[in-house]
């Protein structure tokens, strides 16, 4: 411990020396003939009567946060501030050419100058540093600080937004009579200028989560679109034929899935051969019927004539009327009934089947529309697998360090 204390202790008559080394006799002069009766409450204007001229401006070093919420800005600035103090002159010749010196601010007059949309705990954040004064009496004080200044932040179009923030300054207990307070220019010093790089990238993601959803979107309605459509509300054109289902799916190495035999297909086509059976039976019966009607037809007219015949004659002999043919009459009449029964039948069947093959091609255009939104969904996957792959790798590999030791 007393070989430590003996360090610290040689460490600090070191610094005293270096630093009474460096002062100088002429400079201590200076500060004595500058300060011994200088009243820092004295607003130091030549004239009373007028006001005192203060520069400022402010160099913008670092935009730290953005406080959407609570509505705040938070950034890294230096502030200038020159002014010209007419108690702080000399002559050069008179103490050895110093030209100027640094002078803590509370040992003199400074301008009140205060962020007044200020949201810091501390009000006034900026750090104390010395000011340089030139031995004509300008003053230059250069405070660094952290400030946090209140601002109206809409975030409607983020990430695609502009943010204005006005910092107001402005002297806090004298007012334009006494100090006329001037900037130095329209725009602030952005030379050294540090951008937020998570801003960059918080950008540069929203926009690519923004495209990606956007093109889902898109993507999806279309495939829903085409996977919908059907005979009766749209036609696929030739080259949209040729595109979706030759092309596209030779490019992409894709089979059209073989269409699956259903019990419900089974079933259609068990109909339909029962259908064309009937059908087929139909016509035999229908052509036995107009036989059997031809038949018929002869046999009752040679029927009749011989029965009108033979009743002249029994009526020749008899004057009693003949019995009526009840027999043959409805014969014909069945005959007749049927016919017209088996015709309606026919025509029921062929209807059907017309409408059975009308929903065949309709079900094939169904399947044609269904297989293009499969293809449309297989290209859309395969362009969003892409880009996410080489959006990652772009960042990644643009990183400085991938690896972290």
């Amino acid at each position: 411990m007393n070989t430590i204390n003996s360090v610290v202790i040689e460490i600090s008559i070191l610094l005293i020396l270096v630093k009474e080394s460096f002062q100088g006799p002429h400079e201590k002069r200076l500060l004595h003939h500058l300060l011994d009766h200088y009243n820092t409450l004295e607003r130091p204007a030549a004239n009373e009567s007028e006001p005192l001229q203060i520069s400022l401006g402010m160099t913008l070093m670092q935009i730290i946060d953005v406080d959407e919420k609570n509505q705040l800005l938070i950034t890294n600035m230096w502030l200038k501030l020159e002014w010209s103090d007419y108690n702080l002159r000399w002559n050069t010749s008179e103490f050895g050419n110093v030209k100027d010196i640094r002078i803590p601010p509370h040992r003199i007059w400074k301008p009140d100058v205060l962020m007044y949309n200020s949201a810091d705990e501390g009000f006034d954040s900026t750090f104390p540093t010395n000011v340089v004064v030139r031995n004509n009496g300008s003053c230059f004080y250069l405070p660094p600080g952290i400030f946090k200044s209140t601002c109206k932040i809409d975030i409607t179009w983020f990430p695609f937004d502009d943010q204005k923030c006005d910092m107001k300054f402005g002297s806090w207990t004298y007012n334009g009579f006494m100090l006329d307070l001037q900037l130095n220019a329209d725009e602030g010093d952005t030379s050294s200028f540090v951008t937020n790089g998570e801003w960059s990238l918080l950008g540069t993601y929203f926009n690519c989560i923004m495209f990606m959803v956007a093109s889902s979107v898109v993507s999806t309605v279309i495939i829903l679109n085409y996977h919908h459509r059907c005979a009766d509300t749209h036609e696929m054109t030739p080259w949209l034929r040729s595109v979706f289902l030759t092309w596209l799916p030779w490019i992409l190495r894709m089979q059209r899935p073989a269409d699956k035999v259903k019990n419900k297909n089974l079933f259609l086509n068990s109909k339909m051969k029962e259908l064309e059976m009937k059908e087929r039976s139909s016509k035999s019966l229908l052509a036995n019927v107009l036989d059997i009607d031809d038949d018929f037809r002869q046999h009752t007219v040679t029927a009749t004539t011989t029965i009108a015949s033979g009743m002249g004659s029994f009526n020749r002999i008899s004057s009693t009327p003949a019995p009526p043919h009840e027999d043959s009459t409805l014969f014909y009449n069945a005959c007749f009934g049927s016919h017209r029964e088996l015709s309606l039948i026919l025509k029921e069947l062929r209807f059907i089947t017309e409408k059975m093959n009308e929903d065949k091609e309709e079900d094939e255009i169904k399947k044609d529309w269904k297989y293009a939104a499969m293809i449309v969904d297989r290209l859309c996957l395969i362009i969003f697998t892409l880009f996410t792959i080489i959006a990652t790798v772009a960042v990644l590999f643009s990183a400085p360090h991938i690896i972290v030791p």
